[in-house]
């Protein structure tokens, strides 16, 4: 989906990706739809990187930068389209979305399913959109990097806010730090070299091959999405023990994670 084939109606600016994260979020906070917390997430985001296009200091190419940011967001934005109409998105988004209605799943969890899906899958497909062969890609890679900076450091300023939704989760280091890695944290970089080596493949693939390359992708990260949800073992248990601390107010957890 590259930025000039973008569907009709389709966001093609940085504000109206934002605008369009926006209602997703709003409708989330009337409703109380567990889709609210990625889309809260997705927005403090794409904030930040509108403010470093805005700065005009942080990447190299601005101009590039958001035309990634538009291709990115809007594999979130078709997929959660697809899904309220009821048609069927990519397999790492159907795991994401398929554990909105059930309310076991932790906030932390609804947020891991839907980066992995986004990160895993999405960043490396947009990347090679908007540079699809090797020296234009070759070429990316430092604002590439930097976008993902912008994104670790919001991911640990979420982390620490969520122990207001989750008292329990501030605790996981200090209680079973073995598992911690595992459970809460989706390793932004390991994430960044996976979307990344995605885009390499796609950028050394003819373009009538993409769709083989994606769907191979999107079977690997859609197992990894149904590994994050549920646990077992020991590492269930101390997910059953989080989220008996854990409020299960949708609407409040939302405001939160969108502070």
């Amino acid at each position: 989906m590259q930025a000039a084939t973008l569907a009709a109606g389709a966001p093609r600016t940085i504000d109206e990706i934002i605008t369009a994260l926006n209602a997703i979020l709003d409708r989330a906070l009337r409703e109380g739809e567990r889709i609210g917390y990625f889309a809260a997430l997705y927005e403090r985001v794409t904030t930040n990187v509108r403010r470093a296009l805005v700065a005009g200091n942080v990447f190299q190419d601005n101009a590039r930068m958001e035309r990634l940011d538009v291709v990115f967001a809007n594999r979130f934005l078709h997929a959660w389209e697809q899904h309220g109409a009821g048609a069927q998105p990519s397999r790492s988004w159907q795991v994401a979305f398929g554990a909105l209605d059930d309310p076991a799943p932790l906030v932390v969890q609804h947020l891991l399913l839907g980066m992995n899906a986004h990160i895993n899958l999405d960043l490396g497909i947009a990347a090679a959109t908007v540079a699809p062969n090797p020296a234009a890609l070759e070429a990316l890679w430092p604002d590439f990097k930097k976008i993902n900076e912008v994104l670790a450091r919001l991911v640990r300023v979420v982390e620490d806010e969520l122990a207001e939704i989750s008292p329990r989760l501030a605790r996981i280091e200090e209680i079973a730090p073995s598992l911690e890695d595992r459970i809460f944290d989706f390793g932004i970089d390991l994430a960044r070299d996976f979307a990344w080596a995605l885009a390499k493949d796609l950028a050394h693939t003819p373009a009538d091959q993409w769709p083989r390359v994606i769907a191979q992708r999107d079977a690997t990260v859609a197992e990894l999405g149904g590994a994050l949800y549920p646990l077992h073992g020991l590492a269930g248990h101390v997910e059953k023990w989080i989220r008996e601390k854990e409020s299960n107010d949708i609407r409040y957890n939302i405001q939160v994670v969108a502070e």
